[in-house]
C-alpha cells in the first residue's frame, strides 16, 4: 500500500491485499461490527464465525450498488489508521437492530490528540468508461460533503445522534465515551435549536479502478481540500482518498475465512 499526504488529504493506493491486511481484517472485524468494548465482554458470543455469518446475510442480499457502499465503508474502517492515525473509531460497522445498512452517521471518531469529535462520511463507487480516478474521486467527495453538511442543516434527525451515542458506549473506554457523548449531545442541541455546530469532518472517497489505467493524482487531494475548505461548511477538514483495483478483494478475504465460494 502506498500512502501520500498532501495538506490535510491522505491518498491510499491499495495495490494488493497483503497478508498483513488480511490478518488485520480478520483480527478486527468483530471490533468493527460490534465495538471493542462489547466484543471484549464476551468473545464467544461475539465470535468471528458469528460475525461473518451476520455480515454475509446482509451483504449477499443487497444490490451491487449497496454492496459497493458496504465494501467501501469496510475498507475505510480498516485503513483510517494509516491515513489519520490520531482517529479512534467511535462507530459500529453493522446496524444494531436489523440486517440492514447502517443508519445515521457513517463514522464518528474520538481524536486521541485533543479529545475532540470528528464526523465521517464515506462514498464509494466504480469508475465508468468515461471517467478517470481523479474525476470519480472528485464526484464522491462532493457527494460526501453535501451529505454530511445536510445532516447538520436541512436534514437534522435526532436518531442519528441517538445511534452515535450508543456506538460510543460500545466502542470506547469510559472516559473517551463520556467525552464523545457530551460532544454529540452538544452538537445536536445546537443544530436542533437552529444554531451552527462546529463540525470536524473526515470525508472519505473510495474508488474502484484498475491501477494500470490511472491513479488518483496527489494534486487532486490538494485541490479538493482547498475547494471544500473554501465553502466554509466545516470547522476542520480531513480527506481520505482510497483507490483499489477491486473493492471486493476484502470481501473475498472474509468469504475465504468461512470457506464459502467466492
Amino acid at each position: 500500500m502506498r500512502v501520500v499526504t498532501v495538506d490535510d488529504a491522505s491518498i491510499l493506493v491499495l495495490e494488493e491485499v497483503t497478508q498483513e491486511i488480511k490478518d488485520t481484517l480478520n483480527a478486527r472485524l468483530v471490533e468493527y461490527c460490534y465495538g471493542r468494548v462489547k466484543a471484549a465482554e464476551d468473545p464467544d458470543y461475539y465470535s468471528l464465525d458469528t460475525t461473518l455469518d451476520e455480515f454475509f446475510k446482509l451483504y449477499d442480499t443487497k444490490s451491487e450498488k449497496t454492496q459497493l457502499g458496504i465494501a467501501g465503508e469496510l475498507i475505510v474502517h480498516l485503513l483510517v489508521p494509516h491515513g489519520h492515525e490520531k482517529f479512534v473509531s467511535a462507530a459500529l460497522y453493522l446496524n444494531k437492530e436489523e440486517r440492514a445498512i447502517k443508519k445515521g452517521f457513517d463514522l464518528t471518531f474520538y481524536d486521541d490528540h485533543d479529545g475532540g469529535l470528528w464526523y465521517g462520511e464515506v462514498k464509494a463507487g466504480k469508475v465508468s468508461d468515461t471517467q478517470t480516478a481523479d474525476s470519480k474521486i472528485r464526484d464522491l467527495i462532493g457527494v460526501a460533503e453535501r451529505s454530511l453538511h445536510d445532516m447538520f442543516t436541512s436534514d437534522v434527525r435526532k436518531k442519528r445522534w441517538d445511534a452515535a451515542l450508543l456506538d460510543a458506549d460500545a466502542t470506547l473506554q469510559s472516559t473517551q465515551a463520556s467525552n464523545v457523548k457530551k460532544l454529540l449531545r452538544t452538537d445536536f442541541k445546537t443544530v436542533n435549536g437552529g444554531g451552527k455546530a462546529k463540525v470536524r469532518a473526515l470525508l472519505c472517497g473510495v474508488v474502484m479502478r484498475d491501477l494500470m489505467l490511472d491513479e488518483i493524482d496527489p494534486e487532486t487531494g490538494k485541490a479538493l481540500i482547498e475547494s471544500v475548505k473554501g465553502r466554509g461548511r466545516f470547522a476542520e477538514l480531513r480527506l481520505l482518498l482510497i483507490q483499489q483495483s477491486d473493492l471486493e478483494d476484502l470481501v473475498e478475504v472474509l468469504r475465504a475465512s468461512i470457506g464459502a465460494p467466492v
